[in-house]
């Protein structure tokens, strides 16, 4: 996947989330396996992954779009473009 552990982290601080309310969000039994994905152990499914997005209040189409057209996944995406008004 594109999306990676500080892609999900950053996503989840702009929301003022925390990784229990995320674990939530994804259908996770607990906030560990959420943390794991930061930590770019694991991902998400898609499922869960846009899941996490609408809680968040980001598009994720726009989202998977940013990350597939950065040259470099060290690039930080700017979410405010994919935030849903």
């Amino acid at each position: 996947m594109y999306i990676t552990g500080s892609d999900l982290r950053k996503m989840r601080l702009e929301a003022g989330l925390t990784t229990v309310q995320m674990a939530k969000l994804a259908n996770v039994k607990t906030r560990k396996t959420y943390e794991n994905w930061e930590k770019n152990i694991g991902s998400p499914s898609m499922n869960q992954f846009i899941a996490m997005c609408n809680g968040c209040q980001f598009n994720s189409s726009t989202i998977v779009q940013m990350a597939m057209e950065r040259s470099d996944v060290s690039q930080q995406m700017n979410l405010e473009s994919a935030a849903v008004r």
